[in-house]
């Protein structure tokens, strides 16, 4: 099964225009044997965007994003591979038969859909549906909001879903499968009287559903679909299959607490809102998020439940190196009431004018901190310094400011405190002789980099053999690893050196125009294998000297004779010429 995938991707891909599928995204210019462009997965205003017809691959020399024409669909528009795989598909007109796996869970999504159908029916056509009905629209929800977030009724009656699904011949077991019902003699639905708020995943399929009770009731506000096998609370970002292209679009994502207030929101305009399902921020979360921006703004309520949900939600994203925004609202406020109380403009003002993360965190210092107290003086002083000693030193004078005014110290006082703070430790270093270099070893570290350059063939077979090389220059090593860094991530690319040299930083710029002729290089195997067979010997000198530093240092003249045995050996094998099996490859 794998391979008739495989073997069907690659048919998609072969029948695929990479140039026309990016065309649709950002404009493409023909240079010589590549098409270049303004890459659409960053901001930039020079053409750092490579794309290759022959080998329908895509590389940014700026980003680093790559790939084919599956990726490319996948990253621009957020699909699985599954509904990446489909859309090229139709593009080239040809059948696309889902996997094993996406059949089997296919015929859940069906039924879920089947539920959702029944439970916008009850809401729109019965009576006790109207009645839900006229409470979401005092909540000033829309007709049109209502439907776009497929909102329905599951009526009081204990089997009415069971019924309605059973007559449409679904199984008992499946309707199990997807706990829509309990498993009892008899049977009854799962959920009761509640409001129903269906949750798909990022490509829009139904799997789960969320109830909400809409009358005063000693019953928990919400309850959730049970784990099954397409439906895991912990994974899912309520409202994503909707808010990816605005998220993609704004390059920014606001995560709220309830699908009201996402809801709300996507009604005032807002559409880049999502929510997680009541749980923490997980990994997983993290990868998708990744996917579709850094910018984070968080919105949740403004009770003690959620500052702390803030919090814990900010460390996580700063650990994840997102940019992150927190709303602060009237205490006693959660989004969604705000909106009511003030209106759909106020509440985007609040948004566009969100917090950054060290102005919320100061806050929250500060509100903790008694100034009467030298202890807790101190240790906002320790919470500050910690937050601001990673950023601009004008952004950490503006802290220490503002904590020089709250605390009433002297400005200069607390800035040696800060660096003092962060004065690290003093490195110890492990004296190294110097090592003979010639010229012989500088021109083959710079004679392999035209090698390097022009084919992946010849970077393969170095870092077969060195992989713990000693470089001599660190400028030479800087450009090695960008070259190896392109390979790792377009395997049986190429490299196009003009675009490859716009990418080095000025200093490795320099250093390239001074000792790289990449044009007008005469290109010869044996020259390669020589330049090999000198990073041998460079190697070689480097294990010897670090062999005799041993030996000076041996404890004993047992352990002095066994250094300068492997001394002997090391000398006598490459004497004669033997060296290890360098076969494999990379």
């Amino acid at each position: 099964m794998e391979r008739k995938t495989d073997s069907f991707v690659d048919q998609v891909l072969k029948k695929t225009n990479i140039i026309e599928l990016i065309n649709e995204v950002t404009t493409l210019e023909k240079r010589g044997n590549s098409h270049f462009g303004l890459c659409p997965f960053h901001d930039e205003k020079t053409a750092s965007f490579s794309v290759s017809e022959d080998k329908q691959l895509y590389h940014c020399f700026s980003c680093k994003a790559s790939g084919n024409a599956l990726t490319f669909i996948k990253e621009t528009q957020g699909l699985s591979s599954e509904a990446a795989i489909k859309q090229l598909a139709e593009r080239v007109n040809m059948k696309y038969t889902p996997t094993q796996s996406k059949q089997s869970h296919h015929k859940y999504y069906e039924i879920n859909t089947e539920a959702l159908n029944f439970y916008k029916v009850v809401l729109h056509h019965t009576k006790e549906g109207n009645d839900a009905l006229d409470y979401l629209l005092k909540r000033n929800l829309s007709k049109q909001t209502i439907e776009t977030f497929d909102i329905g009724f599951a009526p009081a009656k204990a089997d009415a879903l069971y019924q309605a699904l059973r007559q449409k011949e679904i199984l008992h077991t499946d309707l199990v499968d997807l706990a829509l019902i309990k498993d009892e003699t008899p049977p009854y639905d799962f959920f009761r009287n509640r409001i129903m708020f269906s949750i798909h995943n990022h490509d829009g399929e139904v799997i789960g559903f969320s109830g909400r009770i809409h009358h005063a009731s000693d019953q928990a506000k919400y309850i959730n679909s049970q784990g099954t096998v397409i439906f895991e609370k912990n994974k899912v970002l309520y409202n994503l299959h909707r808010a990816k292209k605005p998220i993609k679009e704004k390059d920014r994502v606001i995560i709220f607490e309830g699908f009201m207030d996402v809801i709300a929101a996507h009604q005032a305009g807002l559409k880049e809102s999502i929510a997680l399902m009541g749980t923490a921020l997980t990994a997983h979360h993290i990868q998708i998020l990744k996917k579709h921006t850094n910018n984070v703004i968080l919105a949740f309520d403004s009770d003690d439940a959620g500052l702390q949900a803030t919090i814990k939600f900010l460390e996580v994203l700063k650990t994840a190196s997102f940019d992150v925004q927190i709303v602060t609202l009237e205490t006693g406020l959660d989004p969604d009431d705000y909106i009511r109380k003030y209106g759909e403009k106020q509440f985007i003002t609040q948004i566009e004018n969100a917090t950054s993360q060290e102005d919320f965190l100061y806050a929250h210092y500060k509100k903790d901190t008694n100034f009467k107290k030298i202890m807790d003086v101190e240790q906002l002083k320790k919470r500050v310094f910690d937050m601001i000693k990673s950023l601009s030193y004008n952004i950490q004078m503006h802290y220490i400011q503002q904590l020089a005014n709250d605390a009433s110290m002297r400005v200069d006082i607390l800035e040696e405190d800060f660096r003092q703070s962060v004065k690290p430790e003093k490195p110890t270093y492990q004296k190294i002789a110097k090592v003979d270099i010639t010229d012989k070893f500088r021109r083959a570290e710079r004679g392999f980099m035209h090698y390097f350059l022009k084919s992946e063939h010849y970077a393969r077979r170095f870092r077969s053999e060195f992989e713990d090389v000693t470089y001599i220059d660190k400028h030479a090593r800087d450009i090695q690893f960008e070259i190896f860094e392109f390979y790792d991530l377009n395997r049986h690319s190429c490299i196009v050196p003009e675009l490859f040299f716009k990418h080095l930083s000025p200093t490795l710029q320099h250093y390239y125009e001074t000792h790289i002729h990449y044009l007008d290089y005469p290109f010869q195997e044996k020259e390669f294998d020589d330049f090999m067979q000198v990073m041998r010997e460079y190697n070689r000198r480097n294990k010897i000297n670090a062999l005799k530093r041993q030996m000076q240092q041996a404890p004993s003249n047992e352990e002095k004779i066994r250094i300068k045995e492997s001394i002997d050996k090391i000398i006598k094998e490459a004497n004669h010429g033997k060296r290890k099996n360098y076969s494999r490859t990379h």
